[in-house]
């Protein structure tokens, strides 16, 4: 009988053991990545790799994924607790199951929003490749997290292993400014944050313009619509179509025919609702940015909620590192301008990819997922922790148990 109490902790050690191990990055394709870009888990990541790797897989789940998640879990805990016998009524078990999961949910969702944790991230051998994200949010956007400032934005980015961080604040530049003051002399002596705004342009409700400064807000309108006009620089901005977006049947040929064209699409935009058009639309994304010779990328865009990095952008500039980041931000820019459609390599974070009629399948796929990622330390880490907290767990039974026949009779 006391063997059968170490069933569900040989079973788990077994589920971390047995899965052959799959790379945790790879590729806009889905293929694996060279050896010399790798993510880097820092140790107190790794020393709490079940809260660590669960918290990341939340935060890269889309919105539907996330129902599915916590739904499959509380009909597994109401199964669960009608097959035990107790003395409690069917309808007050499966009551407390799914409160039960209610409150967990409501706990880990705050975790994955606001707590501060070890976050992974990208790190790269070849000196001449630049990390950017394209689209970022500081407190100066309205629906932002209040509390990120920019220099929060640029711990975040130093963090997840980003060289340069564009802010692209919603029709405001006051993120921008206030972090172009604490920029770096050299570019590869910290990371750069750059000035970018989120607007509109064409019919695109969300447009992402790169280059664009606070001198440039007589070229914007109260909406962000961009007027017609030539930036401070003296360059047309680079014009990225961000995601979500429900209107990018409007980017087409027709939509390029005046000054300043858009140069850039998303396929990767981390708020849970770009996520999830990702996952549905994939296909159409890339048709269409094939179509009008848009350049691919990918973007944090999280307003300041999380710890984890779902997708970087690599670029090849020989040399960044003893420039100014001004004089970087040019360069990063150039291939948008000529159409360089190579000049962008999307490495990002595996994570489930389902949608449709497969959501039902979340849970399966993101343990599966978790569990194949897991590095060899990693998993050792898993053994000790599920061993921990079985021995915990009895201990605290025995003690309740002795206490109970130690109990005089009444």
């Amino acid at each position: 009988m006391r063997l059968r109490r170490f069933l569900w902790p040989a079973l788990l050690t077994a589920a971390v053991l047995l899965p052959t191990r799959i790379a945790s990055i790879v590729d806009s394709h889905e293929r694996a990545v060279p050896a010399t870009i790798q993510l880097l888990l820092p140790r107190s990541y790794v020393a709490t790799s079940p809260i660590s790797r669960l918290l990341d897989t939340l935060t890269l789940f889309s919105n539907p994924q996330t129902a599915a998640f916590f739904i499959s879990i509380a009909v597994i805990a109401a199964g669960v607790v009608l097959l035990r016998k107790t003395r409690r009524s069917r309808l007050i078990r499966v009551g407390l199951a799914v409160s039960s999961v209610l409150a967990a949910t409501i706990v880990l969702e705050v975790s994955v929003l606001f707590a501060p944790r070890p976050m992974a991230r990208l790190v790269v051998s070849d000196s001449n490749v630049v990390r950017v994200d394209f689209h970022s949010h500081t407190r100066a956007s309205r629906d932002a997290n209040q509390r990120i400032s920019a220099e929060d934005r640029r711990s975040w980015h130093r963090s997840g292993g980003f060289d340069v961080g564009y802010i692209t604040d919603h029709v405001r530049f006051g993120g921008a400014v206030e972090a172009a003051t604490n920029n770096p002399a050299r570019a590869g002596d910290g990371v750069s944050e750059l000035s970018g705004v989120e607007g509109r342009y064409h019919k695109i409700l969300s447009t992402i313009m790169l280059g664009l400064t606070q001198a440039d807000t007589v070229i914007l309108d109260r909406k962000g619509h961009l007027l017609p006009g030539i930036p401070a620089s003296g360059l047309p901005p680079v014009t990225i179509v961000a995601l979500p977006n429900g209107n990018i049947d409007s980017v087409t040929i027709q939509s390029l025919d005046s000054l300043p064209h858009f140069s850039g699409m998303e396929l990767v935009d981390a708020a849970p609702r770009g996520l999830g058009q990702l996952d549905r639309e994939e296909a159409r994304v890339r048709r269409i940015a094939s179509t009008t010779r848009l350049i691919l990328v990918a973007a944090s865009n999280n307003h300041g909620y999380g710890r984890t990095v779902a997708a970087w952008n690599l670029m090849t500039i020989p040399g960044w590192r003893n420039l100014s980041p001004d004089s970087v931000g040019r360069l990063i820019e150039r291939p948008f301008r000529e159409r360089q459609l190579d000049a962008v390599t999307i490495v990002k974070r595996v994570r489930p990819r389902t949608h449709g009629a497969g959501i039902v399948l979340t849970l399966p796929v993101a343990v599966i997922q978790i569990l194949r990622t897991l590095t060899r330390t990693e998993q050792l880490v898993w053994i000790v922790w599920i061993w921990a907290v079985t021995l915990l767990i009895l201990a605290a039974v025995n003690s309740r148990l002795r206490s109970r026949v130690s109990q005089p009779p009444v």
